[in-house]
């Protein structure tokens, strides 16, 4: 498809790392010499949410926010698992090529389980860089607490998938509306930021390939004691934090807060009248917060 000469201006500001086979889409933001914060997006959107948060951080950071595979400007391969586990590996990857050796992180909704991945990564030291500090947006990570819309009910459930491949092949036109509808600022979303989140979307028929790109909800079952255990321990030899919009109709404020009791070491912020995309919604909230930690704990390198 023919892009707009908005998402063209994005795509330019950016630049595509070498993943194995696939092609992952990188956008930076900031000094190289400055401590580097990696921001990891969820499902179904793209790093295209961390825009304004790497705007707000630029000055003191090196911002990275990439497309995972299956999302954005990166490949969309139909013959792909897309893994969190393999996400994980993109992440440590694209770290690699960059060069960065020490980074805080930040992730939101599937992010933060690809997130405490690396975590677990870390605890058992085979992780590739030195994770400095975490900060957790909202994310179904418990996901027995989560409150699942029609959609993700229709995608979670085997025998639904020919339905959900139906319905995907013809979201784009509903595909912005359908975010603001667990948004509570939904005019956080521009006309502009809408034609772009469309057409990053359409890319490489990112909309087909929803129903493959979601079987990573499954390992959050399966693998949901490595991810706590990983982020309670964490919580006291690496610094973290867990921001919470209270407004949130599936990663709702009470997951939130039981996962503040599990992790009662790390630093928990309520950000009130913000739904599920607090990086669209509320991205000074995300900034404050990345400063906060860094200020407090003294680790900035």
């Amino acid at each position: 498809m023919n892009l707009s000469a908005a998402t063209m201006a994005w795509r330019d500001q950016g630049h595509h790392v070498t993943v194995g086979d696939l092609q992952v889409f990188v956008r930076t933001r900031g000094h190289r010499d400055r401590p580097t914060v990696i921001l990891i997006h969820g499902f179904p959107t793209s790093g295209f949410d961390w825009r304004d948060t790497m705007d707000l951080l630029a000055d003191n950071f090196h911002c990275v926010a990439m497309d995972l595979p299956g999302f954005g400007l990166s490949d969309k391969p139909a013959a792909y698992s897309y893994s969190l586990f393999q996400q994980a590996d993109t992440v440590e990857a694209v770290a690699r090529a960059l060069g960065i050796e020490a980074a805080h992180v930040v992730s939101h909704d599937m992010g933060t389980s690809l997130h405490t991945e690396l975590l677990a990564r870390k605890h058992r030291s085979a992780l590739g860089f030195t994770l400095l500090t975490s900060t957790f947006l909202n994310g179904s990570i418990l996901k027995t607490h989560a409150v699942l819309t029609d959609f993700q009910r229709m995608l979670e459930t085997p025998s639904r998938l020919p339905e959900a491949a139906e319905v995907c092949a013809g979201l784009l036109p509903q595909y912005v509306a359908g975010l603001q509808q667990l948004m509570a600022r939904t005019e956080a979303v521009t006309e502009a930021d809408a034609l772009v989140m469309t057409e990053l979307m359409a890319h490489h028929d990112g909309h087909r390939r929803l129903p493959n790109v979601y079987a990573y909800v499954r390992e959050r079952y399966l693998h949901q004691q490595r991810w706590l255990d990983a982020l309670t321990a964490e919580s006291v030899s690496a610094p973290v934090q867990l921001v919470w919009a209270t407004d949130d109709p599936v990663a709702v404020i009470g997951m939130g807060r039981a996962l503040s009791e599990l992790a009662p070491q790390a630093r928990f912020t309520e950000v009130p009248g913000v739904g599920h995309f607090l990086p669209i919604e509320s991205p000074g909230s995300i900034a404050e917060a990345v400063r906060a930690i860094t200020a407090e704990t003294g680790v900035l390198r």
